[in-house]
């Protein structure tokens, strides 16, 4: 069974339907979206164009200095641009919306540059979002106890870690910041609670050489047999794939050199009033 899915999955990377969209066609599938009321049915339908596109290592930059690939593609995602582009999609009316509002959830303030992107999910990503009112903190409104991991970040540590040494220039803000989330069992055991179109996050332990405690992240969404998470696979299908969610979650449980100890969990919002505002600022 499993074989047979696998074939599948890679079967559809030359089929996705968005790598056969003209931006025409593509400004259509938004405009069709966003008469949607249920946003979490935007979510589903726009994250399916995906489904088959190759995952690329750091596919979105400024398209100039120090990471210059482009600030808007389709042809390739990893896990956080999939999620990025797909809010920024189901929020907008148009295809250059889109694109005004992927900058806004991907930078902290204008202009657009590497130095003002938001470069730590835990402690740039997920706070300037949430404050914007592009999704709500779920995994509280699902548990009022859900248990919090910190994330300590101070540039004389993190600025030894190679792997961050890129970010040396970038505006990193220093202190604690807090992520609520549900251990692997809860969020197997509360998996009715979890609504489709959520953003399902995965949370490690601390490891100092490699800082961040957010290392993957993807969409929550219905598929034939139930539950799915759909995210840009970094596996053998190395691209966007639909996953059962007790599955997916299964196999989070087997990690030892970096442990997981849950998944956190944002609801995206229609964030109506933060677009209207855009074009004032």
């Amino acid at each position: 069974m499993l074989a047979v899915l696998t074939i599948a999955v890679i079967a559809s990377a030359a089929t996705a339907p968005i790598a056969h969209l003209s931006d025409q066609d593509l400004d259509a599938k938004i405009r069709t979206a966003h008469g949607t009321p249920d946003f979490g049915a935007r979510i589903d339908a726009l994250s399916k164009l995906f489904v088959g596109i190759p995952y690329g290592e750091g596919p979105l930059g400024e398209g100039q200095g120090i990471e210059p690939a482009p600030r808007w593609r389709t042809d390739k995602v990893d896990c956080q641009t999939l999620v990025e582009t797909v809010m920024a999609m189901a929020n907008a009316r148009s295809l250059v919306e889109a694109k005004s509002i992927l900058d806004d959830i991907r930078y902290a303030k204008a202009p657009v540059s590497f130095v003002n992107r938001n470069h730590f999910t835990e402690a740039q990503w997920l706070p300037a979002n949430l404050e914007k009112g592009y999704f709500r903190d779920e995994a509280v409104s699902i548990d009022g106890n859900a248990p919090v991991e910190t994330l300590v970040l101070h540039k004389a540590q993190w600025g030894k870690v190679p792997g961050l040494k890129r970010l040396e220039s970038a505006n990193i803000p220093e202190g604690k910041f807090a992520i609520r989330y549900l251990p692997l069992a809860e969020a197997k055991k509360k998996a009715s609670s979890v609504e489709p179109g959520t953003i399902l996050m995965v949370v490690r332990e601390h490891d100092a050489n490699r800082v961040v405690r957010i290392s993957h992240m993807g969409f929550v969404v219905t598929g034939p047999r139930g539950l799915a998470v759909r995210h840009a696979s970094t596996g053998d299908v190395h691209a966007v794939v639909d996953e059962d969610y007790f599955l997916f979650l299964d196999k989070q449980a087997e990690y030892r050199k970096w442990k997981v100890v849950g998944v956190a969990l944002a609801m995206p919002l229609d964030a109506t009033l933060r677009i209207s505002q855009l074009g004032k600022q």
